[in-house]
């Protein structure tokens, strides 16, 4: 108890500094007050161990250069935001500022990124609810990317949702309205990853097994592909609405597979005899997906 005061009572007038390596040990609490700005300078780094609690009220502010590392199972949870702002001069290659598991791969430099982290469930307009985790990343440079993203989760904000079942979201009109993006789970990672993002903005996970959302006047649901598991030929199906495009996304949001028909086509059948065992996503022109495994 005695600890826990002390490091409120450290943590409690704005701003504050960190010292270049601070660690916040098992059974300690670290609690960032609300209206509390804690700043990482640069070089410097906050971990948090096994068992150890750091509530984030107030800003945690982190310097181009420095780092947070939070152990499995040891997130920074509260109503606050971490934050950093950094310039990025040239195309980034699985970035990822700060260390607070958001990663970037671009073909364009950002140039000026901020990116925030925040702890509070989002729900979206049919009353579904997120994990317990979200992003906003805000480059200068934010069209024409072809980016892929990473998103880092911890196991103890998936508020009841299956592991498997994660799907990225990123939010539309004021953050009100949250749109599904055709995305993949690597498990072992506990990253969500998506690719051939035009632009960046805030991204959170919700339950993926309730649908993708797709452009108005196509239905996700019609899409099918079978068998699953697949072995050698995937039959792909969508009798009201066609398809022209299909590419195959592996477990790291790469496209390995990308197939042109030349013409909208209701059946297609796809070789995937060639591809590593693992997770993958069917994805078409239009935006819709689904998921299959290769044994």
């Amino acid at each position: 108890m005695h600890r826990r005061a002390a490091f409120q009572l450290l943590l409690a007038a704005a701003p504050s500094v960190l010292a270049a390596q601070a660690t916040v040990h098992p059974g300690t609490t670290l609690h960032v007050l609300g209206g509390t700005t804690v700043h990482l300078p640069d070089g410097s780094s906050m971990a948090t161990a096994p068992g150890a609690s750091v509530i984030n009220d107030g800003l945690i502010h982190l310097a181009p250069t420095a780092v947070l590392t939070e152990a499995p199972g040891s997130p920074v949870t509260g109503v606050g935001l971490e934050r950093i702002d950094l310039l990025v001069s040239a195309p980034p290659t699985a970035f990822e500022p700060g260390g607070l598991g958001l990663t970037i791969t671009a073909v364009e430099a950002l140039d000026s990124l901020t990116v925030l982290r925040g702890h509070s469930v989002r729900i979206d307009t049919s009353g579904a609810t997120s994990v317990a985790r979200w992003y906003r990343a805000r480059p200068l440079v934010n069209t024409g990317l072809n980016a892929e993203v990473g998103f880092r989760y911890d196991l103890t904000e998936l508020q009841g949702i299956a592991e498997a079942d994660l799907l990225l979201y990123t939010a539309r009109q004021g953050d009100s309205i949250w749109q599904g993006v055709p995305s993949v789970v690597n498990l072992p990672l506990t990253t969500v990853f998506a690719s051939l993002l035009d632009s960046l903005g805030t991204f959170t996970l919700f339950d993926g097994s309730l649908g993708t959302a797709a452009p108005e006047g196509v239905g996700a649901a019609t899409l099918r592909a079978g068998p699953n598991p697949v072995t050698d030929v995937l039959d792909v199906r969508d009798e009201v609405h066609g398809f022209r495009e299909l590419s195959v996304i592996d477990a790291m949001g790469r496209s390995v597979l990308r197939i042109d028909l030349g013409h909208r086509a209701t059946h297609h059948r796809i070789t995937v005899s060639s591809l590593a065992s693992g997770a993958y996503q069917l994805r078409t022109e239009d935006g819709r997906s689904i998921r299959f495994n290769r044994p």
